[in-house]
């Protein structure tokens, strides 16, 4: 039962196609498009088959009726639209460069403002200068508390367990 359904559909399918082959054919025939054999093989079809020549005049009655239809006469003349249009590329590029310049002026006052701020900086001088110290069970300096005088900060038991470093020879 359902070989006749694939079966049915795969001629529904090839009939469809066939349609659409004489369609483009009959329509590329009425623009002038066809090789000699494809318009023999057009003649032919028209002088044998109903479809074909049902098909054919629906298409000139669709091709009459597109030449009937009024074009709205344009206001203003070719060479102003033509201008226009060339005062719109030309408005984009200006812009485009005015944004490339901007970017790049931007790019050039945080370069210099990183490099004055680079030699001025007391947080680069420190660390240039001093090595950095961490202690987790003593201090390396007296933290002070606003609230008592002499307050000292220990870690003598961490949180978590801080995996000791395994030296590789």
């Amino acid at each position: 039962m359902s070989e006749n359904f694939d079966f049915d559909g795969q001629l529904q399918g090839e009939k469809k196609a066939m349609k659409q082959e004489k369609f483009e054919l009959v329509s590329a025939y009425l623009d002038g498009e066809v090789t000699a054999s494809q318009r023999r093989e057009v003649e032919n079809l028209l002088a044998t088959d109903t479809v074909t020549r049902h098909l054919y005049q629906r298409l000139l009655q669709l091709r009459s009726e597109f030449q009937r239809i009024p074009i709205p006469p344009t206001t203003e003349p070719v060479e102003v639209t033509v201008d226009k249009v060339f005062e719109k590329i030309d408005r984009r590029s200006k812009r485009t460069f005015v944004w490339a310049g901007g970017a790049i002026a931007a790019v050039c006052v945080a370069v210099v403002s990183g490099i004055v701020s680079a030699t001025r900086s007391p947080m680069i001088q420190i660390a240039e200068g001093e090595p950095v110290q961490i202690a987790l069970n003593e201090p390396v300096m007296e933290i002070v508390s606003p609230n008592s005088n002499n307050l000292m900060l220990t870690i003598n038991e961490p949180i978590i367990q801080i995996p000791e470093a395994t030296v590789i020879p």
